[in-house]
This record gives C-alpha cells, sequence and structure tokens, in this order.
C-alpha cells in the first residue's frame, strides 16, 4: 500500500523503531528529573579503563560523540548509551543501543521494556512506594500506538497548498514529545479507534450529532451570534426548539452510554442524530477538529487520557478559556501595532448540554462530556501569501522533522545564493522575532501566560521564511492575580477563578520551560545537528534578541529575568516523568533545572 508517496513501514521495523524512541524518551525524562539533580548521571569522553561492551567502543572510534553513564543506586544497577548533540541541555542523539549492567554480571542489551521497569522500580526504592503499574501500562500503551503510527511515513516534501500543508503538518507528529515518558498514550482508544481518529494515520471523519432541547443549553459567548447560531451554519437541520450539538464520534459512544443520556435518549429528550456531515480533521491534539473553510476549530470532549490527562472540557475550563479571551481582546489592537506578525487564535464562544439533574455528580459529567469550545480558525487569521505549519512538525519530531527543515533550508539557501548554515541562522532569528517577543510582552507588560510549546505554536511561513506566528490553546492561558485579581472576574466560578491563577513564579516557570526547554532547546539542538560552533552560533541570535526585547519593549520585570538568563539562571524544565509516576496533576507540576547555553554564547552587557 502506498501511503502519501512513500511505502509503509513494516510492521517489524515500526516496531524496532518505536522501541528505540521508547528507550530514548524515558532516558531523556530520567536523567533531566532524577538522575542529574541527584548526580547519578555522567557524560563525557572516556577516562581511562572500562569494561564496556565492544559496541560501545566502537561507536565512540566512529563517532564525535560522548558516553552517558547513569547509576540506579538503589538496585545497583549501571546503564550505558553513546550520545551526541547538545549534551549541556541534555537534548542528546543516541548513537548506540542502550546497555544494563546488573550488580555482578556483565553488561547486556536493555530492551525498552526492561528499561521501563528498571527505573520504576529505581524510584519505587527510592521513594519507598510501591511499583506504580498504572505508568508502566501507559507506557506499553504508548509504544504500541507508536508501533501503529510510525508504519505511515511523512513525506520530506510540506505540500505547496496551505490548507494542505496545514493538515499535513498537524497530522505528521509521528513521535511526540521527546521529554516524555508516554508520548503516544492514550488510554480509552480500542485498536479500531486508533486506526479511525489517530491525526498520524491521516484520518477525517463526520462529527456525531445530537438534537438537544434549547432549555437544556448552557452557553457563552463573546460575539454577536451565540455559540449555537455560528455551529448552526454546519450542523444538520433541527426544530426550533432544539439546538444541534456536535460530538467526537468516539465520545458520542461514551455519552450514549452514561445513564443520564441514555434516559434522556429513551425518552426522546434528547435525539441522537448520528455522523453526518463534511469531514473534520483531526489536529494534533487529537480532539481538536479542522475543517477547511469553517471559521471555527471545534474543540471537543474526549474522556481518555492522552498523556498526562482526560481531555474533557470541565464547566470551570470553558470559563476560564472565555474569559481569558474577554482579557485578551481590548489588547489586541496594542499587540498588532507592536507585532504585526502575531496572530492569537481566539477561543470566544462555547456550548454544553446541562439536563439539571439532581444528582449533582451524574449532571457534572453530562456537561464536561458535551463541552464545546470554538477557536478561531488559522483560516481567517492567516494572510494570504503565507502557509501555516505546526512548529512541532518542524522541531521536537525526530528525523522527520529533520528531514523537512533541512530540504526548506536547503531550498531556501540555493535560491538566495548563500550557505545552508547562513540561512538556518536566519530563519532562525525570524523564528525567534516573531516567538520570543510577544510572548514576553503578554507575561511582562499584561501578566498573560501563554505556553509557547512545540504543539501551540503555529507559523505561517512567507516564501518559506517566518512571518507570521499564530499561539492557541487559551483554556491552558493563566493569569497573574498582581494584575487580574478576582475582582476583575466578578462573572467567575471560585473554581474558574482559582483555575486561572499562577504568582508571577510559578507564571515565569511556565513561560520559560515552554519558551526555552520545550521550543527553542528542540529547535536549536536539531538545527545544531550535534555541532558545537553551529549550537553556539544559534545560542547567540538568542541572546541578541533578549536585548533587543529589552531595549524596545522591556521593563523592570522583564530586565531582571532578562539579567538573569544572560548571567545563566538555569531554565526550568517541567518533570513530565514525575507528575506521572507521583500521579500529579498537571497544575502541580514542579521544574529542574537545564543548563543555560546563553552565557556560552558570547557576553553583552546586562541591562539597567
Amino acid at each position: 500500500m502506498e501511503v502519501t508517496g512513500r511505502r509503509r513501514m513494516s510492521a517489524e521495523l515500526a516496531e524496532l523503531a518505536a522501541a528505540r524512541r521508547c528507550q530514548e524518551t524515558l532516558l531523556n525524562c530520567y536523567c533531566r528529573e532524577v538522575a542529574a539533580p541527584a548526580g547519578q548521571l555522567r557524560v563525557g569522553l572516556p577516562a581511562g579503563q572500562n569494561d564496556w561492551p565492544a559496541t560501545i567502543t566502537m561507536t565512540l572510534q566512529r563517532e564525535q560523540a560522548q558516553v552517558l553513564e547513569v547509576q540506579l543506586p538503589h538496585i545497583h544497577d549501571r546503564l550505558l548509551a553513546v550520545v551526541g548533540g547538545a549534551w549541556l541541555t541534555g537534548n542528546y542523539r543516541y548513537l548506540s543501543p542502550v546497555f544494563h549492567k546488573a550488580e555482578n554480571k556483565p553488561w547486556a542489551l536493555l530492551d525498552w521494556e526492561s528499561l521501563a521497569a528498571l527505573v520504576l522500580r529505581e524510584m519505587a526504592q527510592q521513594h519507598e512506594l510501591p511499583p506504580n503499574t498504572e505508568l508502566m501500562e501507559q507506557i506499553r500503551n504508548s509504544v504500541a500506538v507508536s508501533t501503529e503510527v510510525l508504519s505511515v511515513p511523512v513525506p520530506a516534501t510540506i505540500p505547496a497548498d496551505p490548507v494542505e500543508a496545514y493538515i499535513d503538518s498537524e497530522q505528521s507528529l509521528t513521535f511526540g514529545h521527546p521529554f516524555h515518558p508516554t508520548p503516544k498514550s492514550r488510554q480509552g482508544f480500542s485498536d479500531e479507534d486508533l486506526l479511525r481518529y489517530s491525526p498520524e494515520l491521516r484520518t477525517r471523519f463526520p462529527l456525531a450529532w445530537f438534537a438537544v432541547p434549547r432549555d437544556d443549553i448552557a452557553q457563552q459567548s463573546l460575539l454577536d451570534a451565540n455559540c449555537d447560531q455560528l455551529i448552526a451554519a454546519n450542523a444538520p437541520a433541527v426544530a426550533a426548539d432544539r439546538v444541534a450539538v456536535p460530538v467526537h464520534p468516539w465520545q458520542a459512544g461514551y455519552l450514549r452510554e452514561h445513564p443520564l443520556v441514555r434516559d434522556a435518549l429513551a425518552s426522546g429528550r434528547i435525539q441522537d442524530l448520528g455522523a453526518q456531515g463534511a469531514d473534520f480533521f483531526p489536529t494534533s491534539s487529537i480532539r481538536t477538529l479542522y475543517q477547511p473553510g469553517n471559521p471555527y476549530f471545534y474543540k471537543l470532549s474526549l474522556n481518555i487520557r492522552i498523556t498526562n490527562c482526560v481531555r474533557k472540557n470541565a464547566w470551570y475550563e470553558l470559563e476560564s478559556a472565555m474569559h481569558v479571551n474577554r482579557v485578551l481582546r481590548p489588547l489586541l489592537p496594542d499587540l498588532g501595532r507592536l507585532f504585526p506578525g502575531l496572530a492569537l487564535m481566539e477561543e470566544p464562544a462555547f456550548l454544553s448540554v446541562d439536563l439539571k439533574d439532581a444528582d449533582i455528580e451524574k449532571n457534572r459529567q453530562v456537561i464536561e462530556g458535551f463541552g464545546l469550545i470554538l477557536r478561531q480558525s488559522v483560516d481567517t487569521l492567516r494572510t494570504p501569501d503565507c502557509v501555516p505549519l505546526l512548529a512541532g512538525s518542524l522541531f521536537g519530531n525526530h528525523y522527520y522533522g529533520e528531514a523537512r527543515m533541512q530540504r526548506l533550508l536547503t531550498e531556501l539557501a540555493a535560491q538566495a545564493g548563500t550557505p545552508v548554515d547562513a540561512m538556518a541562522e536566519r530563519w532562525f532569528s525570524a523564528y525567534v522575532s516573531q516567538l520570543v517577543y510577544p510572548v514576553f510582552h503578554l507575561f511582562f507588560a499584561y501578566g498573560v501566560i501563554f505556553e509557547p510549546h512545540l504543539q501551540n505554536v503555529v507559523l505561517g511561513l512567507r516564501q518559506g521564511l517566518p512571518a507570521q506566528l499564530f499561539l492557541r490553546d487559551f483554556e491552558g492561558v493563566k493569569l497573574t492575580p498582581s494584575r487580574h485579581p478576582a475582582s476583575s472576574m466578578p462573572e467567575l466560578s471560585e473554581r474558574a477563578q482559582a483555575s486561572l491563577w499562577y504568582d508571577e513564579e510559578q507564571g515565569w516557570n511556565r513561560v520559560a520551560y515552554c519558551l526555552f526547554v520545550n521550543n527553542l532547546c528542540e529547535v536549536i539542538a536539531q538545527l545544531g545537528a550535534g555541532r558545537p560552533s553551529m549550537t553556539t552560533r544559534l545560542w547567540s541570535v538568542v541572546r541578541h534578541h533578549l536585548h533587543t526585547y529589552q531595549h524596545r519593549y522591556g521593563n523592570a520585570a522583564s530586565a531582571r529575568r532578562i539579567n538573569g538568563l544572560l548571567a545563566g539562571s538555569p531554565f526550568p524544565a517541567k518533570t513530565n516523568f514525575s507528575n506521572r509516576f507521583f500521579q500529579r496533576a498537571d497544575r502541580a507540576s514542579t521544574y529542574v533545572p537545564v543548563t543555560n547555553p546563553i552565557p556560552f554564547a558570547g557576553v553583552e552587557a546586562a541591562w539597567q
């Protein structure tokens, strides 16, 4: 079978690739979050005699690389691999298999399941906790999903048509988060569901619809039209006293089995209209759906656990996303003047179903299960000469992202008659200016905390260079209480108010993690391709833009943070592995320090 012009990977090769990627992401997480802070990680050149396997020695002779060695002191074991790449920030390129040495035994090759069992056992003994079988199941699920999606290759060529290019970018995140223990876990999907609804498998499908009495609709809108009116143009016709409510097809099956919905269907209060209408394309988040020509994405509830969280739209999350939009709307003219390439993908309306049942818990489940947020489509925001691409399809997507960027930069360099490295610096500088300036300004000037990680950033490329930048996910945006006190949001429930606030330190950690660690570290590690000189030049570009931001837009708060970065303050890295191991809510995430390479890229005066 041919897929997008390339042959499907064999099942055996897909399984091997998924296994290797699982080992890499587990080691990435464990080294950054556990081994390095505890002094149990060594990355460096060989020193003195060693008992390493011949494969390790031969790889070191062949590659310009270093040895990564991890101590597991509670189970008295060691792990070993050869790595290249940006080791200052932990963005390693694994150049050998992973080897394991148990106490009083020789080195042996390690498979992904054994590695997962080892690090989970080490964590359990370290913290005197029982084995985390739930996380092991999530890792196993992630590998199974990865094996399936790896069978469908990503073409190296980006489609020329902007709509096709955008859909392709959203559906090409084959590898997922490189610093997450379960980057592809989807607990709740059957094998059939996976084939039907996974974006990486290039899927598309019509929505399921329910006709709901208008009196049972709960909705808000900042626009002239209500949410149900905004949906109606693409919805099946229903009686005037009813509203057509769209639902993800998987979620429709979940809702039909819910006791309150089952009773409402049996009595005729709610009518099941089935799946119908034009197809929607699942984007990288799986539950947010795109339809070309529709002015809105539909961000739908999906009661499955995707990586960290069950992806349902709780009422307070609907409220908080709406309030963020309310806060940002008056700022749009100023932001547009300062940063003409910026586009915020507004979420101006939401809708759900409230059956007002006496069973508060079951009623809450129905509200969450039907929750829908409308998000402004990239089609309405992009300029006609820009091609929108999800940043995660270009970076953090392992060799598929590398192939795409290499082809793009090679073509641009040939057109301009410049070396590829020079074009890479030019491209990266344009990217940093489009990304860093508005994200910093929203935080430092307005107390608005975006999460600009690679899956929340859409780039608009004009003739191949970054010219627009779209920020999305208002549900994940937070506010600093010093600038947005409770008195400024009297219409919100206490739960929604509390969910919106991060104090200044929390806010900085989230911005700095998403911007520097999740985004720029990945971009630089890929563009630098393991070459220290190129990596240094790219971090020098970041340093330059920090100075430029402060000169043009900065204030005392930004000067303090930027001075810290210039002086070498570590980047904060979110602890995805520890969060899953300790079963913490995402909001309760902790952070570990990551080496900040900016001072190694040169020295400029601090801002006063």
